[in-house]
């Protein structure tokens, strides 16, 4: 019997996860999931399981989500709904990106571990978690904490401290950058022009 090839993996991986479940923006749910690997031959596939497991710069996208890492395992349950893993290789982070349900606004995150759970909808950042919102490609609210749970369903997100090395309580830290109303800009402008 001969052994299937990288590229034969590669495809079943994509197959095997092609069915998608819910993001953050809803035109997102109806993407097709693309798994991919700058590795060949650290990719595999368990049929029997439902879990593909890649390694060597992973990413996973479906329309505006994207997930980077350096080792990715995706499981399918029984109602072919994905819980994916993301880990990041030493030195470097896990990243999370997507677009959300409002106009030019974007969640990322990064974080040692990343857990997609399709069934729930919650993205969980595990370690050195931050994350931040963009508002028109400008950074605006950032958070970092021990573990950060975004509900995409919910629109929620949860902040644990956790513990630092030493046994101590971690902190949770957030940054809420003041919004700019549309009518300051020109009640500025029009105070500077009379002067």
């Amino acid at each position: 019997m001969t052994r299937p090839s990288s590229r034969l993996l590669l495809a079943l991986a994509v197959w095997t996860a092609a069915a998608g479940s819910a993001w953050a923006e809803k035109a997102d749910r109806t993407k097709p999931l693309v798994v991919e690997s700058d590795n060949q031959k650290a990719v595999s596939v368990d049929l029997a399981k439902k879990t593909t497991t890649l390694q060597g710069n992973v990413s996973v996208s479906q329309g505006t989500l994207l997930i980077r890492a350096d080792r990715m395992e995706i499981k399918e349950d029984a109602a072919g709904r994905y819980l994916a893993t993301a880990q990041a290789g030493s030195g470097r982070l896990a990243v999370f990106r997507q677009k959300r349900d409002k106009v030019e606004e974007f969640i990322e995150g990064q974080a040692d571990r990343i857990e997609y759970d399709g069934a729930t909808e919650r993205v969980r950042l595990i370690g050195n978690a931050k994350l931040r919102l963009l508002r028109a490609g400008a950074a605006s609210d950032e958070a970092s904490a021990s573990a950060i749970v975004y509900d995409q369903r919910a629109d929620t997100i949860t902040f644990e401290g956790g513990t630092t090395a030493t046994g101590a309580p971690g902190r949770a830290r957030l940054v809420f950058v003041p919004r700019e109303s549309p009518a300051e800009p020109a009640a500025s402008a029009a105070s500077g022009a009379s002067r």
